[in-house]
């Protein structure tokens, strides 16, 4: 039998977010740009919020051109942290081959859901045509870091539709481990809905 003390696990002190006000500002990634939206993605965004794969799991139908256009307004004008409830939606943009202004193939948000518990919510819609080259785990890996070594995150989370298997595959690409599964919680596009609730923690984060 061994007399060795068992490795000190590492602790988390309690902290709020540390990184605020946020202004949105330009990420980028091995293959990626996020950034703030502007009105001439509208076509590329328009691309995949007029598709019903897409929107199946979405609080909102398929999108003609000038709701698209009427959404994108909302969005582009969430691009700051400050407040509980207040989000940033960042284009994911994937660059032409010179590395120059590109395609959107989606976008990831951000919320501020507690700013004295560190707490964050991300969410993500992207182009099924992009699907399978792991761009959304590369952008949803950007954002975590933003999160956790940016704004001081003690917890971010992600909210989805049981039955949204590609969005519960990516949180666990990302490390997230799935805490809840609320049965039949709201009714959902006339039907009721389970949600699956999937958190990563600060010290998770950093062991990773």
């Amino acid at each position: 039998m061994s007399n060795d003390a068992a490795a000190p696990t590492e602790t988390v002190e309690p902290h709020g977010a540390t990184g605020l006000p946020y202004a949105a500002q330009e990420l980028r990634t091995e293959r990626l740009v996020l950034r703030p939206l502007n009105t001439g993605d509208l076509d590329d965004v328009h691309a995949y919020q007029k598709l019903k794969d897409v929107v199946r799991y979405l609080y909102w139908e398929v999108h003609d051109h000038e709701e698209s256009a009427k959404h994108l307004r909302k969005r582009i004008a969430m691009n700051r942290l400050e407040k509980d409830g207040e989000g940033i939606v960042y284009a994911v943009e994937l660059p032409d081959a010179e590395g120059g202004h590109g395609r959107v193939i989606g976008d990831m948000s951000v919320f501020l859901k507690s700013a004295a518990w560190g707490k964050f919510e991300i969410g993500w819609v992207f182009h099924p045509a992009f699907h399978g080259n792991g761009f959304a785990s590369e952008a949803a890996d950007a954002i975590l870091g933003l999160c956790f070594d940016t704004l001081g995150a003690h917890r971010v989370f992600a909210q989805l539709d049981a039955r949204n298997e590609a969005s519960a595959r990516l949180c666990e690409r990302i490390g997230m481990k799935q805490e809840a599964l609320l049965r039949e919680t709201e009714i959902f596009k006339g039907e009721w809905s389970d949600t699956a609730v999937y958190a990563l923690l600060e010290e998770e984060w950093r062991s990773r």
